[in-house]
């Protein structure tokens, strides 16, 4: 570790740019969401699939311009579902980035599938399309790329490729709500696409997500699958049975309580005037810390409009936890975010560093500083003025 001798800085006893720590997230909570959650609660409905779930539901397909949009219990649960309608052969083989949360990886695993861990950009972490087409085999079924921070994956050159290959393609859009791609908003690239509405993301329910599609066979299944295996769907849609429903194939419990589908409702209202706050501090961020020798910005994707999920610095990687610790003291929330999935016990045996040069530089320049709407304009200036003492101080 870098040890930096000037009493200036916070983490050798100097004062620190914020005495209170500036978080590196916070949720945007208002009356509205307070009061709709408690206007579904005295509702009495408070179970899976309910009123406002379909409503959320409606909402987020008009949003996205998709035909379907299920909302399920996270985006894990996405994911998983996403394998399960398929069906694919026990051991196919399913490419998944490297740098990613563990989530995207379990969707094939929890469907007795061979994920195959492939390299990413060291300049923005997202899926490496340089290399795709080396990790695919006669037993490739799927490509599994990652909008990383909310910056669409090149999904044009993935396209191409799956097509080349007649590979089917789940997009892991877990943090790029509202974010577009050549125009349109992620959810309309791939086959599926699955989206998180955890409590860090830029809206939220709570916990939550949603898998989205403009396959109507797919979607058919989904809606069947999600409530374990019953036609409870088009039950509570219809009612033309005779007051009970049917269990129709193999499923899980993966609908989400009608609590947060009000919170979505109300969330997504908002989701733009949200996400407009979140450029704003990006843009000051990119201009204020600009230059600064030794700091280089994550590059966004051609063609690309960000929702700026997560701001990401990459700093020289020899002093990059000397930065972290520094800005911390300096009362600025910095962190490291993921550990390419090879380092991790459960994938360890999928390959070494030497396998992953993109990933590996990528993991060992990145760190994030706190962007979300609630952030006060004193408080991104404090960040901007904690980053720029720290670099001065290398």
């Amino acid at each position: 570790m870098t040890t930096v001798q000037t009493s200036e800085l916070a983490i050798n006893g100097g004062q620190p740019v914020s005495k209170e720590p500036i978080l590196i997230h916070k949720p945007s909570i208002n009356e509205a969401d307070i009061q709709a959650v408690a206007e579904a609660m005295r509702s009495t409905f408070v179970s899976g699939d309910g009123p406002a779930c379909r409503e959320f539901e409606k909402r987020l397909a008009e949003y996205l311009g998709v035909k379907y949009a299920l909302f399920l219990n996270s985006c894990t649960t996405a994911l998983d579902l996403a394998f399960m309608i398929k069906d694919f052969p026990a051991g196919s083989e399913v490419i998944v980035p490297n740098f990613t949360y563990t989530s995207t990886a379990l969707g094939p695993i929890l469907n007795n599938l061979k994920i195959v861990l492939a390299d990413v950009r060291p300049d923005n972490g997202n899926l490496d399309v340089e290399k795709l087409e080396s990790y695919i085999t006669p037993k490739t079924v799927a490509i599994l790329p990652v909008d990383y921070a909310g910056n669409p994956a090149e999904m044009d050159e993935i396209n191409a490729i799956a097509r080349k290959y007649g590979l089917y393609i789940v997009q892991d859009s877990a943090q790029s709500i509202g974010s577009k791609y050549k125009g349109f908003y992620t959810g309309n690239q791939a086959h599926v696409s699955t989206f998180s509405f955890h409590g860090t993301k830029n809206m939220t329910t709570g916990e939550g997500g949603a898998i989205v599609t403009n396959d109507d066979h797919l979607a058919d299944l989904i809606k069947v699958m999600r409530e374990k295996g019953t036609d409870k769907y088009s039950f509570l849609t219809d009612n033309v049975t005779r007051g009970y429903y049917e269990y129709v194939n193999k499923g899980n419990s993966y609908v989400q309580s009608n609590l947060n589908g009000a919170l979505g409702v109300t969330q997504i209202a908002r989701l733009e005037e949200m996400n407009a706050v979140r450029r704003e501090i990006a843009a000051f961020y990119l201009k204020a810390l600009s230059g600064l020798p030794g700091l280089d910005f994550l590059q966004i994707t051609e063609g690309a409009e960000h929702n700026w999920h997560l701001f990401g610095l990459l700093v020289p990687a020899d002093k990059k936890y000397w930065i972290m610790d520094a800005l911390r003291a300096e009362g600025v929330m910095a962190n490291v975010h993921y550990t390419p999935l090879h380092r991790n016990k459960y994938y360890k045996d999928l390959g070494t560093d030497a396998d992953f040069p993109g990933s590996m530089e990528f993991f060992n320049r990145l760190l994030r500083i706190p962007i979300y709407p609630t952030l006060t304009v004193e408080e991104r200036e404090k960040v901007a003025e904690g980053v720029i003492k720290v670099f001065s101080n290398l």
